[in-house]
This record gives C-alpha cells, sequence and structure tokens, in this order.
C-alpha cells in the first residue's frame, strides 16, 4: 500500500462523513438555539434575573457538560487510531515493499531556489526520464504507469517540499538530510509538482510537470 490508494480514499471519506455529521449537530444547535430564544416583538425579556451589579445565575448540567467533553474525545481518539495505519504507508519499509528493481524503483529530488533537480539513477528511459515540457517549458519529470516509486528527496539551500497534487503526497526536503517518500502511479497525464513549504520570494513559481505513460 502507497500513497495514493485505498487506505487514503477511505480514510477521506471517513473524516468528510464525520465532519458532515458534527456540522449538522453543532449548526442545527446553534440555529435551534438562535430561533427558539429570540425574543418576540416588544418583549424585554430577562430570563435570567439580571441585576445591576451582580453576577448572572449559573446553570449547572453536569451531564451535559460531561457528554460535550467524553464524545468529542472519544471521536478524535477512533479517528486518531484511524490514521496511523495509512500515515505509516508513506514511509514504509523497503525491506516491507519488496526488492529495489523489481517491486518499486527509486529516483532523487533535490530542491533548490526555486526549481527541481530530478535523478533517475540508472533506470530505463521507459521508467523515468527528464525533459521539458513543450507547453509550459517547465522541467518534466516522466514516469510510467501503475508503477511503485521510492522517492528519495534533499535540498540544496533551503528547506522544500515537492507536492504531487493529484496523489496527495508530500515530503519536506530538507538540506543535508535525505527524506523519502512513496509514490504509486495509477494516473496518465501531466500533472503538476508544487512546493508546499514556503523557501522564499519565488516560492508560488516553483512547479515541475509530471507526466505519466503507459
Amino acid at each position: 500500500m502507497a500513497v495514493g490508494g485505498a487506505s487514503y480514499n477511505e480514510l477521506f471519506e471517513i473524516f468528510w462523513n464525520w465532519s458532515i455529521f458534527v456540522g449538522v449537530i453543532v449548526f442545527g444547535w446553534q440555529l435551534h438555539h438562535s430561533f427558539f430564544y429570540r425574543a418576540k416583538d416588544g418583549e424585554v425579556p430577562n430570563i435570567d434575573n439580571l441585576k445591576v451589579g451582580e453576577f448572572p445565575l449559573h446553570y449547572h448540567n453536569g451531564k451535559l457538560e460531561a457528554a460535550w467533553i467524553i464524545a468529542p474525545s472519544i471521536l478524535i481518539i477512533y479517528l486518531c487510531i484511524l490514521i496511523i495505519g495509512p500515515t505509516s504507508d508513506v514511509w514504509e519499509d523497503p525491506d516491507a515493499v519488496g526488492v529495489e528493481g523489481v517491486d518499486y524503483f527509486e529516483i532523487g529530488i533535490t530542491g533548490y531556489q526555486w526549481y527541481w533537480e530530478f535523478d533517475c539513477r540508472e533506470l530505463s528511459t521507459d521508467l523515468c526520464d527528464v525533459g521539458v515540457d513543450s507547453d509550459t517549458g517547465l522541467t518534466t519529470l516522466i514516469l510510467k504507469n501503475n508503477t511503485l516509486y521510492r522517492i528519495d528527496l534533499t535540498s540544496g539551500d533551503v528547506t522544500h517540499s515537492p507536492y504531487f497534487v493529484q496523489w496527495g503526497a508530500k515530503e519536506d526536503a530538507v538540506p543535508g538530510l535525505q527524506t523519502s517518500i512513496w509514490l504509486s502511479i495509477d494516473l496518465t497525464g501531466k500533472f503538476f509538482i508544487d512546493c508546499a513549504e514556503f523557501c522564499g520570494d519565488d516560492h508560488a513559481y516553483m512547479t515541475a510537470i509530471l507526466e505519466v505513460h503507459e
């Protein structure tokens, strides 16, 4: 299992559904109270018996307060447990994935202000190649579809972070340090590789093209 696979899509759906569920409760509660406890025209209610110079009455409901603490805590713990598996997929041990050159292939990316340098190692041009996109003039990393890549990252100046947008995959490229990320290619076409870590004046233009072929 690698980035862009079923576990991430399933995780997104779970978080999305819980967000809707919680949002309906919270905003529904707010809307209900906004209209239900609204004073009618001409009324000047003083339900809490407020008096100038005195603290307002304190209403305590232990069960309600406990529910507001326990229920969200259980939900947060549950969601945290769910993300452990998919998150670990990003940094999976290569030995657990398989044999390099057979089950997966390694390439390198080095970030500079403000461009990416791609290293195909000794892979064939069918598995990895570097070129220039004819439409945009951007540097292009050309990879093969239905192939698993382990991308080794570093930087030659400041911290960068290549972001493979369609796969939701990104990882910091740090000067003097090698990091890595798994990328399971399962789409064909041209996609942007952006920088997701602010790195200076031209950070917004630090873009390359990922081209995937069959």
